[in-house]
């Protein structure tokens, strides 16, 4: 019996330790580029509402998650931007790197997002992930999720002026 848990065990910290890729090996770099480019294209889709540019980088089943703690499909934010609830701005990527583990890839980073949200214009920054995966041989966006961070919590605007 022991025997079996212990091979249950080293058999199970096999499949959750594998290395990631390297991301300088050329399929690695090939990946990042990609998932580069479709996130430039990704926040500018999201601030022009350009629905076509955004199904072809949202997969079917992506899930969203907002700093502020939203969970949405696909079909639902595609919605809620084509109503106009939020109105996104401008992103500013702070920072952000990317890992690749096997065709996966993984980015990690920080944004400040300008948004309007029921007639009241924000701007929130927050930390992010997004998880992209190959889908019929082209990168398409799995899992987003962003938390605001602790020392600005999303600050009403006033004119040029941000309120305390």
């Amino acid at each position: 019996m022991r025997t079996m848990w212990a091979a249950l065990l080293v058999l199970s910290m096999g499949v959750t330790t594998a290395p990631a890729a390297r991301a300088d090996a050329p399929s690695g770099k090939a990946a990042i580029a990609a998932v580069e480019e479709l996130e430039h294209a990704r926040q500018h889709a999201m601030v022009s509402v350009d629905a076509e540019v955004l199904s072809g980088i949202f997969a079917d089943d992506m899930t969203y998650i907002h700093s502020t703690g939203l969970a949405q499909t696909r079909d639902d934010l595609m919605e809620m931007l084509s109503r106009g609830d939020i109105q996104y701005v401008a992103f500013k990527v702070e920072s952000v790197s990317y890992h690749v583990y096997g065709a996966t890839v993984v980015g990690t980073g920080v944004q400040a997002i300008e948004l309007t949200s029921s007639g009241k214009a924000f701007i929130s920054r927050s930390r992010y992930v997004v998880v992209y995966v190959p889908v019929q041989g082209q990168h398409r966006l799995v899992s987003y999720q962003s938390t605001t961070m602790p020392e600005i919590v999303m600050q009403e605007t006033v004119g040029d002026r941000k309120a305390p």
